[in-house]
C-alpha cells in the first residue's frame, strides 16, 4: 500500500476542509490469509503539526516462518510535497532501516540505507509512497481525477517508481470470513514499476469525502493476502 502526478494531478494546495488531513484520521485494517484466518494488523494514521502533515503506517504480521513488522512515517508540506520519509523493517531476526530527505527547493532527495548514501534529482513536489497515497485520495475526494480514465504518477524511494491507477467498475464487496461486512467501493488496479520490476494490487476506495481505502488484495508468491478496514 503505498503515488508526482502530471496534468490534472499536479501540485495544488490541500483544501483545509478535507477531514483526513484537517482533523486527522486513524484507520485500522485486519490482515487475512486467503482462508479468512487473521494474519495481523495494519494501522494508517494522519495528523497535522504546525504547517506540516504527519503520516504513518504500521504493519504487524505472523508469517509461516517468522513474525514481520514494518513502520513507515512521512512528513509533508501543506501542498503534500514530501519532506522526510522513514522506513523500519523487521522480518524474523533480520532488520533494516532506510530514509529519504527531500530538498524540494533544489529538487534533490538524499537516500540512506545502512552505510549506503545516495543523492538523486527529483521533480517539483516529489512525493514518497505515503504522501502520494493521501494526495491521490484528496484528488478523488474533490473530483479532480476524471473518472473512467487511467492515470500515471510516480513516487520516490531512493529511485523513481512509476505508478498507474486504473479505475475498474465500482462494486459492493463482502468482507469477513462469512461475508458479514459489506462495503461499497470504487475499485482500482494500482501498478508500479521500479528497479526490481513490476508489481500490482487491487484496492477498493469508499465513494465519500474521506475516500478511505476499505479493502486491498495483494498477491505474493506464497498467497494472495487481504486487508479489511475495521
Amino acid at each position: 500500500m503505498l503515488l508526482v502526478l502530471p496534468g490534472t494531478l499536479g501540485a495544488q494546495a490541500a483544501p483545509a476542509s478535507w477531514p483526513p488531513l484537517a482533523t486527522g484520521e486513524r484507520l485500522i485494517y485486519k490482515l487475512l490469509w486467503p482462508s479468512g484466518l487473521p494474519l495481523g494488523e495494519a494501522v494508517l494514521d494522519a495528523s497535522r503539526a504546525d504547517q506540516e502533515f504527519r503520516l504513518s503506517l504500521t504493519v504487524d504480521a505472523d508469517l509461516p516462518q517468522h513474525h514481520a513488522s514494518y513502520s513507515f512515517s512521512s512528513t509533508a508540506t501543506d501542498e503534500l510535497c514530501s519532506l522526510r520519509f522513514r522506513q523500519r523493517s523487521q522480518e524474523g531476526r533480520r532488520s533494516w532501516e532506510e530514509s529519504v530527505e527531500f530538498d524540494q527547493e533544489r529538487h534533490e532527495a538524499r537516500y540512506t540505507r545502512g552505510a549506503q548514501i545516495s543523492a538523486v534529482s527529483v521533480p517539483e513536489c516529489a512525493r514518497d509512497p505515503l504522501t502520494l497515497l493521501y494526495f491521490f485520495r484528496r484528488q478523488l475526494a474533490f473530483q479532480e481525477v476524471p473518472r473512467g480514465q487511467p492515470h500515471n504518477g510516480a513516487f520516490h524511494l531512493g529511485a523513481d517508481f512509476s505508478v498507474s491507477f486504473e479505475a475498474v467498475t465500482p462494486e459492493t464487496v463482502q468482507m469477513g470470513t462469512m461475508g458479514t461486512k459489506v462495503w461499497e467501493g470504487d475499485r482500482y488496479l494500482i501498478s508500479y514499476v521500479g528497479p526490481a520490476g513490476r508489481n500490482s494490487f487491487e484496492v477498493w476506495i469508499r465513494p465519500d469525502l474521506s475516500r478511505a481505502p476499505v479493502a486491498m488484495k495483494v498477491t505474493f508468491p506464497l498467497a494472495t493476502y487481504t486487508a479489511e478496514l475495521q
